[in-house]
């Protein structure tokens, strides 16, 4: 059991951050202060060269534009190697990124910043918490590091896999389209994520 647990500290340390974050979000109201600050902030200092700019790395989370670069790069290596492997990668980290961003969406039911509510559990229709922006932003751009493995250098692979997530993060944040503790929730949730595709993907991307 203890062995277990040390290889799996990193995936239940996100995953507890993730839990913790949600419940200070419906206990702790001065986080919802700081929501508001943010929001305010970014608001006064957002000039309309750095909205263009905002947008374009927005734009990096969304999934109708990654997911069928994705897919497509996951077809072209599980025809040349003969294997499902890279499909399998691919059909996964994304249908479980859209049904878990989706239900906890959902479930949390809380507004964006400049409509709905901010309090979670609200029953607000605008669902926006976690990120679901944030957290594509990281696994997609980690499952093409992972099926580019082959071709990339290491640095590149690591840019491709970490880069997308920060710049969508302030760029969704930036633009005030999602409180600052949504895209912290998207974060965490996309990380966990990528943690658990990255062992999934020492084994699917293998050729026969």
């Amino acid at each position: 059991m203890i062995r277990v647990l040390r290889n799996w500290w990193a995936e239940a340390s996100l995953a507890a951050a993730f839990v913790a974050l949600t419940a200070a979000l419906v206990w702790w109201p001065p986080l919802l202060d700081l929501d508001r600050a943010v929001r305010d902030w970014c608001d006064a200092h957002r000039p309309q060269w750095l909205h263009t700019v905002l947008v374009g790395f927005d734009l990096l989370g969304q999934r109708a534009l990654v997911l069928p670069l994705v897919l497509v790069v996951a077809g072209v290596l599980a025809v040349r190697r003969r294997a499902v492997g890279p499909l399998v990668l691919a059909v996964v980290a994304a249908g479980v990124n859209s049904v878990v961003v989706e239900v906890l969406k959902r479930w949390t039911s809380r507004g964006a910043p400049h409509h709905g509510s901010i309090e979670m559990f609200s029953g607000d229709p605008a669902v926006e918490y976690p990120s679901g922006h944030v957290s594509n932003g990281l696994v997609y751009y980690a499952v093409l590091a992972v099926l580019l493995s082959g071709v990339l250098p290491p640095l590149a692979r690591q840019l491709l896999r970490w880069v997308p997530g920060v710049l969508v993060f302030v760029g969704t944040t930036g633009l005030a389209w999602h409180w600052l503790t949504d895209s912290v929730g998207g974060y965490l949730l996309g990380l966990l994520q990528v943690l658990l595709l990255l062992r999934l993907g020492k084994f699917s991307t293998r050729g026969p």
